[in-house]
Parts: C-alpha cells; sequence; structure tokens
C-alpha cells in the first residue's frame, strides 16, 4: 500500500495553523526550490548531457533548447539549492594497457618515423595506413576507414559504418590482412600497421588482430596529424572530387555501392603523381614483379 501524501492544507490542518504560519515556518530556500521544481529536472538534464557546463551556458541551454528565460542570480542559487553547483568533471576514457605501453616507448611507437628519419626506403607492403573520416551524404553522414598502402597508395581494405566504433576499424583490417594474402605476401612480421593513437586504434580488438597475424603495430605522435598524412591527402582528394556524387545519394545501401566504385578506380584507373604517374595497382605488380 502506497503511503499517503498530506498537502499543505491537511498539514495546517492537523497542527491547527493558518498556511501563512506555515510557509513562514518553511525555509525560504526549500520554498524557492519549490516554487521552480518544473526546472529542476531540465536542469538536471542539461547538465547530464554537458557535465562541463558552468551557469552561463545552462542558462543559454534553457533560453535555447527549453525556451525557458531565467534570471542568472536566480538560477545561481537554484543550482545551490538542489546542489547542482558542485564541481563536475567530464568522463574520461578508460585507459588500457596498451595506453601504458605507449607512454612507455614515447616517440619509439613510431615506427614509421624512424623509417623516413634514417632515409629507409618503403617498398610495397611494408607500412599499411589506416585512419577515418566522415562523408556525407543527402540524409546525413557515414564514416570510411581505410588501410592503404603506404608507397604504393594501394586501398587493401576499407569499410563504411554509421558509427566510428572498433568494429568497422577492425572489419577494415580484417580485409586488408586478406588482401595482402591475395599478393602472395607471406611474412606479415616485416609489415608495419601504422595508425593514430584513437581509442578505436588503440581498443584490445583491434590490436589483437594485428597480434595474432604477427603485424608490427605503430602509432603517430600524440597532436601530430601530419604523421599520417598520406591518408589525410586521400581523404580530401576524395571529399573534393565526389563530393556532388554522394551528396546525392539517399540510402547508405547506395552510398556503400559508390564507394566501392570509388575504390576501384583509384587503385585501378587514377593514375598518381607521387608513384610516377602510375596507378596504384600497376605501381604494385611493377614493384613485386607480379
Amino acid at each position: 500500500m502506497k503511503e499517503k501524501i498530506l498537502g499543505v492544507n491537511q498539514i495546517c490542518q492537523l497542527l491547527n495553523i493558518s498556511k501563512k504560519t506555515y510557509y513562514h515556518s518553511v525555509s525560504p530556500e526549500i520554498t524557492l526550490g519549490n516554487k521552480y521544481k518544473n526546472l529542476k529536472a531540465i536542469i538536471i538534464e542539461i547538465i547530464e548531457a554537458n557535465p562541463s557546463y558552468g551557469y552561463p551556458r545552462i542558462k543559454k541551454a534553457l533560453e535555447n533548447e527549453y525556451k525557458e528565460v531565467v534570471n542568472h542570480k536566480l538560477l545561481l542559487k537554484l543550482l545551490k539549492i538542489w546542489r547542482l553547483n558542485l564541481s563536475r568533471k567530464i568522463k574520461k576514457r578508460k585507459r588500457n594497457w596498451i595506453h601504458n605501453i605507449l607512454d612507455y616507448l614515447g616517440f619509439k611507437s613510431n615506427l614509421l618515423r624512424t623509417l623516413l628519419l634514417n632515409d629507409i626506403e618503403i617498398e610495397c607492403f611494408k607500412v599499411i595506413l589506416s585512419d577515418f573520416t566522415e562523408i556525407n551524404y543527402f540524409y546525413g553522414k557515414v564514416y570510411l576507414c581505410v588501410h592503404m598502402d603506404y608507397a604504393g597508395k594501394y586501398i587493401l581494405g576499407w569499410e563504411l559504418s554509421i558509427k566510428s566504433d572498433q568494429e568497422f576499424v577492425i572489419s577494415s583490417g580484417i580485409k586488408a590482412v586478406r588482401c595482402l594474402r591475395k599478393f602472395k605476401v607471406t611474412d606479415f612480421t616485416k609489415i608495419i600497421f601504422h595508425q593514430d593513437r584513437g581509442s578505436v586504434y588503440t581498443s584490445e580488438g583491434y590490436v589483437t588482430l594485428l597480434i595474432k597475424n604477427k603485424i608490427q603495430i605503430s602509432y603517430s605522435r600524440k597532436g601530430e596529424p601530419g604523421d599520417n598524412a598520406v591518408n589525410e591527402s586521400f581523404f580530401s582528394r576524395l571529399k573534393d572530387e565526389w563530393k556532388d556524387a554522394f551528396s546525392e545519394i539517399k540510402k547508405i545501401s547506395e552510398v556503400k555501392n559508390e564507394m566501392k566504385k570509388v575504390i576501384e578506380y583509384y587503385n585501378k584507373k587514377r593514375y598518381h603523381s607521387s608513384i610516377g604517374y602510375k596507378t596504384p595497382l600497376a605501381y604494385i605488380l611493377d614493384q613485386r614483379n607480379i
């Protein structure tokens, strides 16, 4: 049986006092909090979605998103009454053993940079670069992940997804491994997969994929996007040249079909100046005498 909650009238009758006496006996802060209790749930919702917000941004969110105009002094009082003005911290991503290893190794974890600094020639399938980006289409955006050969600019594996999670990056990596085998690559211990330190690339799932295939792992330095400039250049070119085509597509399935054609075009038909105006496929076949 639910406990019955007494209203102000019933409390006053039981105590044989007037409402005026009752309200005078209640703390002004409690009265104020009760008066604006309709805002409490809204403010809590704003804070949960934006844990770093202080009162100025909460005030702006109330106005813009909920059409609730609240004086800043009143808002500060309410936050204090409801104990919502305490210091709030944004939750940090949990660090795993991979982050600890990277912190210990420092710049030594960037195997690609070591090769470049020592002027070591990078042959086909020596270094495989990976990154992902957003692709806009008619109704929104999807994420594209690629695994590209550093020397020959050949896209070995790629995947599209509505989420930028580790699953779609792993899928792209699996396709890259399969493609390497199609090119008769047998010794994976000499191959380096290079990527940034994002959570999807430091996830245990992705790292386990590389370890199982005995592939060397290389990571860019913190805050140095230039360490993966080849992929950045590819994404920039793709978006610029195919922007109009993707903007007219309305179904994700059609986006995937179009992307398959685009990747085929870059691998087999487009001439690249950086590899002597050959197509990536032709360059790889020449280099490996296939």
